[in-house]
């Protein structure tokens, strides 16, 4: 029998939200000797991700509704032999009460964000299923407090009841880099003088940068040397680009970069870091900004005030409000010695609360809470 602990994490799909990110970032970095690591995606897997000792399997569910998962779950759970069955978000919940099903000893869900159609509450069919599913559970984890609350006044439950383990943030990769500050710029032809606000993230209408591209027409409009770069890709980009070219006061003043596969790189590029959601779990984007220095805007949504301090390192404005985020970007692009205050207040946060060794440590002490029970868990699925 394996002395390692057998982590069976299951979500929607491995795509490029922050979810899935911190997910590869705690796979990757728990300790093999510990703990066996295995991915089940309900989507469709569309590429094969090369990470030793991590194990990928997909319900192969495609469609926008993807039925009642139960029975395949299960048949999953009693195949693998989890020791540990982590479900995260509500379209994996499903997998809290197939791991109870199928004798899994420890069930552990966790939510790490809202949905835009829900942001201000689930229906409630969605709430009673969620306290079911939760009442279940071994462990429920948050990544902030201000989602436990959140869920904690939707469902009539204790904020206690959860976990809050933070994301964490590699500080090693995601730090000043004046090389890579100086590729970026060249690759656009943006000039050392030129203040650059970007934001780095998925162009889904759930991110308002349609609200960015107002806020810095108006900042540009007052005379703020500015250049924006809107980095990512998503169904949003071809309204985007449409809206730049109806603003003329925007021509040659923004730039529209592909997702990258090298984050750090982009940031460097970047002067000050905007991002203007309407709805936001923990972002890990944002987070890493902090960690690479940049003084942040952000707007006061999910556990975005959490994170950045109203002038210690960046400032907030309520979601939409376009005039308040352009009076935060004239502020800091005509400061450079404020940009450079908030960016290492920033980053020194992030360094002492936020970093990734602090999130891995957090999760390994909750798989291995189990560790002792481990062949009486095996036993039980064997007996089904």
């Amino acid at each position: 029998m394996s002395s390692r602990s057998r982590i069976l994490h299951v979500l929607y799909r491995m795509g490029t939200g922050g979810t899935e990110l911190a997910l590869k970032k705690l796979a990757a970095e728990l300790d093999p000797k510990r703990f066996e690591n295995i991915i089940c995606t309900i989507a469709p897997q569309a590429t094969t991700e090369d990470v030793s000792d991590i194990r990928y399997v997909t319900l192969d569910r495609t469609g926008s509704k993807t039925g009642f998962l139960l029975p395949q779950l299960l048949q999953l759970f009693r195949r693998e032999r989890p020791d540990v069955v982590h479900s995260r978000n509500w379209g994996a919940i499903e997998a809290v009460p197939a791991a109870k099903l199928a004798g899994v000893r420890r069930v552990i869900h966790s939510e790490h964000g809202r949905d835009i159609h829900t942001m201000n509450g689930d229906p409630l069919r969605r709430r009673l299923f969620r306290r079911m599913c939760y009442s279940m559970a071994n462990e429920i984890v948050a990544v902030s407090p201000e989602l436990s609350r959140h869920y904690a006044a939707q469902l009539g439950i204790r904020a206690d009841r959860f976990k809050v383990i933070p994301n964490g943030v590699n500080t090693t990769k995601f730090c000043p880099n004046d090389e890579a500050r100086l590729r970026f710029r060249q690759h656009l032809g943006i000039s050392g003088q030129t203040v650059v606000l970007g934001t780095l993230a998925r162009l889904d209408p759930v991110k308002d940068h349609q609200t960015l591209l107002r806020a810095s027409a108006q900042a540009i409009q007052a005379g703020a040397p500015l250049h924006v770069v809107i980095a990512g890709d998503g169904p949003e980009k071809r309204r985007l680009i449409e809206l730049t070219a109806s603003v003329p006061v925007l021509q040659g003043h923004v730039s529209f970069v592909a997702e990258t596969r090298q984050p750090e790189d982009c940031l460097n590029g970047f002067d000050i870091f905007a991002l203007t959601s309407l709805s936001e779990g923990m972002s890990n984007t944002l987070l890493e900004a902090m960690a690479t220095a940049l003084p942040c805007i952000v707007t006061r949504v999910g556990s975005n005030a959490d994170l950045v301090q109203e002038g210690e390192t960046g400032f907030l404005a309520s979601a939409g409000n376009a005039e308040k985020l352009a009076q935060h970007i004239a502020t800091l692009a005509a400061d450079a010695q404020l940009r450079h205050d908030l960016g290492l207040r920033g980053r020194s946060r992030v360094e002492s609360q936020f970093n990734l060794r602090k999130m891995v440590e957090s999760y390994s002490r909750l798989y291995a809470m189990d560790a002792s029970s481990q062949p009486m868990a095996r036993a039980v699925l064997d007996r089904i």
